[in-house]
């Protein structure tokens, strides 16, 4: 179908529910959203809502084809979301690195807590503990949210699909930074989509600038050679019996940019469940566990110091594992600090 066919077929469609006060994703009282369309069909400018005053329309574009999760949908915002749903702690952390705290309507505290200090936070009205899982469809809209910010699987059919997001005039936002070959360079353009998508562009161009400006500085500090010979890192997220463990993705792109490698960096995804014959195997030079809440990586890391399977592992012989928090290594707004962080336990006598 060409575009500017479906582009009328979208325009008339759009005219008749307004007219008629059919619901749909574009016509909830208040909703943000112009259209949203499958990726046969795109949302084009002629068929957006008026935007409000100063603000210039944004079209983005939520991949749910990448997991298999249906289509690639575009959504066009003609005004910055009011009532925003944040799923994760890291990502929160996004918003209100942007100064969006009076855009948030309820956030859920989920398993991966935010070491980052943002007074704003306690502002928001609605704290949902336990995570995502434990949030019903009936609990969400009892908010009345125009916008939700999580990973993939958030909007697969069990939870909030294409389909219910849709009928209830709610968008969905997909961070770039959630996929398996996902870098900080992605992380960069969610902060500058969602500068756009809320009007602070020049905010998020602030914050990307000063990222840019903390690996810069780690790059002087440890040389080129740092990147050329670098530190094998082991990642220990969690079990015991068969380890999982970071690859690629964000958490690998973090490790790279510090002057390291995860000694898994050849398996194709962000994350791996691995066994503990090859963690010996490839013999890391440092392991960093991931650290949910702050003081949980103790036990954790006890228990590689006790692993006798691990006893004659470098990482374990010198010393030298380390915790490190899990959703600033996922991407969030301190994973440019974190890379400093990792690049001293890597490298300490340059820092």
């Amino acid at each position: 179908m060409h575009k500017k066919t479906v582009a009328a077929i979208l325009a008339f469609s759009l005219a008749i529910s307004l007219l008629t006060g059919c619901g749909s994703s574009g016509s909830s009282g208040g909703s943000s959203i112009a259209e949203s369309s499958s990726s046969s069909a795109a949302a084009s400018s002629e068929t957006a809502s008026p935007a409000s005053d100063g603000y210039t329309p944004v079209t983005i574009t939520v991949d749910l084809e990448r997991s298999g999760l249906g289509d690639k949908i575009e959504q066009t915002f003609t005004q910055p979301p009011t009532r925003v749903v944040s799923l994760y702690d890291h990502l929160s952390d996004i918003l209100l690195d942007l100064g969006l705290s009076d855009n948030i309507v309820a956030m859920a505290r989920g398993s991966e807590v935010s070491i980052h200090d943002f007074p704003e936070r306690d502002s928001v009205e609605t704290v949902w503990q336990g995570g995502r899982r434990d949030i019903s469809r009936e609990q969400l809209l009892s908010v009345n949210p125009d916008f939700i910010i999580g990973w993939d699987s958030d909007f697969a059919e069990d939870y909030y699909n294409k389909d219910f997001c849709q009928e209830n005039g709610i968008a969905m936002y997909m961070p770039y930074l959630c996929t398996d070959t996902a870098t900080m360079e992605d992380l960069y353009r969610d902060y500058e989509t969602l500068g756009k998508i809320f009007d602070v562009e020049d905010v998020a161009a602030e914050r990307i600038s000063a990222m840019k400006a903390t690996i810069e500085e780690v790059k002087e500090t440890i040389g080129e050679a740092a990147y050329e010979n670098p530190v094998t890192i082991f990642n220990f997220d969690s079990a015991e019996d068969a380890p999982f463990t970071a690859c690629q993705g964000m958490p690998g792109d973090i490790f790279k940019l510090a002057g390291g490698i995860s000694i898994f960096d050849d398996i194709d995804k962000g994350w791996a469940t691995v066994s503990w014959e090859q963690v010996v195997e490839r013999n890391p030079q440092v392991i960093l566990v991931n650290e949910y809440t702050p003081g949980d990586s103790k036990e954790k890391i006890d228990f590689l110091y006790s692993n006798e399977a691990l006893a004659n592992v470098d990482a374990v012989v010198n010393k030298r594992i380390y915790a490190v928090n899990l959703g600033d290594l996922e991407g969030s707004c301190g994973s440019a600090d974190l890379v400093a962080k990792i690049a001293a336990m890597l490298y300490p006598d340059l820092f």
